[in-house]
């Protein structure tokens, strides 16, 4: 008779576990759970990614498995929900914090990796012309101090400096856009850290591409002027950020000619760019020019850039083919995006009462009715 309570208030409180551990409706939200557990992790990524993203990573983290990464450590270090963006505005630079102005906010100061240094040390000697004007101007510290008068600051061995894409616009608007459907390469990795912490980061930056688009767009924006809410928002409403950028459609088609150039550049510079983003700045109120006139746009970001020199052909051709496609898909809705514009105005406007034969129909006649007349 006990063995029978036993088991019966087991089957109770079996039952009162399992209504808790799942919600009520349809609508109610699932209960927080452990945040130390890999479901718990993995029902988050769930949550943001869809089930396709839980199986990828799953699946990945078991051909790496040597790593030593868990399922939480992939999910914690992800997508990042809650984090705001800063505003590109602010940076002008496409850089993440640390920037500076220097020469009277001619040149941003940006701390950055060996790469990236090396990068700018390289187009400084003339190594990459296929990408000068699309990349900006860099300048070494001692320049920089030179410019601004400030003696002892600066140090080439941090920091880089690079010309500000909005110096001298009165009212900059600034998108910050990066490119390719994936931003991390875990063979570039390994060139700078163990191989648990390259797939570590391979693995979040994976999940950052699928929550945000840019593993099916080819690119997501990042920040801009206005822009606001998390890195995940942002990206997945990319497509309708770029549409809003200006109500311009002459800023368009000088971007989707910019653009195209960036792309040419990048193709013949026989590089791999990995995390690269553009970055477009447009005078909202320019002093003598037209938006169109005054936009600029430069190639920014070359922490993670390398040539064959560095990785393997299959790697360089892999990543080279990503941005390109990126770029492609990118300049694609740029012109739709300017095509879109042209078409709501001129429905705006109307179509002409006539046509331009009707017109000069109409005018001939007048003039025959008015010679009879005199």
């Amino acid at each position: 008779m006990y063995a029978n309570r036993e088991r019966g208030a087991s089957a109770d409180e079996e039952r009162k576990r399992r209504a808790t551990a799942r919600p009520a409706t349809t609508s109610a939200r699932p209960p927080a759970a452990d945040a130390d557990s890999v479901p718990a992790a993995l029902l988050a990524l769930q949550r943001t990614a869809g089930n396709a993203a839980v199986s990828r990573l799953v699946e990945d983290g078991r051909r790496g498995g040597a790593s030593g990464a868990t399922g939480r450590e992939i999910v914690q270090r992800g997508a990042a929900p809650g984090e705001v963006v800063q505003r590109a505005q602010e940076e002008a630079t496409g850089g993440h914090g640390g920037i500076t102005d220097r020469a009277g906010g001619k040149i941003k100061e940006k701390p950055t990796n060996d790469v990236e240094r090396g990068f700018y040390a390289d187009m400084r000697a003339g190594k990459h012309p296929a990408l000068d004007g699309v990349v900006p101007n860099s300048y070494t510290a001692e320049q920089v101090r030179t410019m601004d008068g400030e003696k002892g600051e600066g140090d080439d061995s941090t920091h880089i400096y690079i010309d500000n894409l909005t110096f001298g616009m009165k009212t900059p608007k600034v998108l910050d856009i990066k490119v390719g459907e994936s931003t991390a390469s875990k063979q570039e990795l390994l060139t700078s850290m163990s191989k648990a912490d390259a797939w570590k980061k391979k693995m979040k930056l994976k999940a950052a591409d699928k929550v945000t688009g840019s593993a099916d767009r080819g690119y997501r924006a990042v920040g801009g002027t206005g822009l606001k809410g998390s890195r995940r928002a942002i990206g997945r409403e990319s497509e309708q950020i770029v549409q809003g950028f200006s109500p311009e459609p002459s800023v368009y088609d000088a971007l989707v000619e910019k653009l195209t150039h960036v792309r040419a550049a990048a193709g013949d510079s026989g590089l791999a760019f990995i995390a690269a983003s553009v970055l477009i700045a447009v005078d909202e109120q320019p002093a003598t020019e037209s938006p169109a006139a005054a936009a600029k746009l430069n190639l920014i970001d070359f922490a993670h850039t390398f040539g064959s020199g560095q990785l393997s052909e299959e790697q360089v051709k892999k990543y080279r083919t990503r941005f390109d496609e990126g770029m492609a898909r990118l300049i694609t809705d740029v012109k739709a995006a300017g095509a879109g514009k042209k078409q709501r105005r001129q429905t705006r406007s109307g179509p002409p009462p006539h046509g331009a034969a009707a017109v000069a129909r109409l005018a001939s006649t007048q003039a025959k009715q008015d010679k009879c007349e005199s």
